[in-house]
């Protein structure tokens, strides 16, 4: 895929992940929770952004009712634990995929 149709099929996941100013600027702990899960899947859709511009093949580790119920309050350790094993999955699959890719830059006659 190119980075613009990479950048297309991930938009509105990435657009649900933004920290809105009440959350970023939230002192209960409620919204830091609630950051901490934006920003580590922020990090996992990254990685898995990266599988997709390399073409890489495999398997998102969330479904869309897990995705929609981590970020549906209130917002826990159970929650929050659950983002950061998600955000460790993708970067494994990152990790084991980006064994494959090309890095050389293609030539120019």
């Amino acid at each position: 895929m190119t980075k613009e149709e990479v950048k297309k099929k991930w938009a509105s996941t990435r657009k649900l992940l933004e920290i809105t100013d009440s959350e970023y600027n939230g002192v209960t702990q409620e919204a830091a929770n609630l950051r901490f899960i934006k920003a580590k899947l922020q990090i996992a859709v990254y990685y898995l952004r990266m599988l997709d511009e390399h073409d890489s093949e495999y398997q998102v580790p969330w479904n869309k009712e897990q995705f929609k119920w981590l970020l549906r309050k209130p917002v826990g350790d159970k929650k929050k634990q659950q983002a950061k094993e998600w955000c460790h999955q993708c970067r494994l699959i990152r990790d084991k995929a980006c064994t494959n890719w090309n890095y050389e830059e293609e030539k120019t006659a």
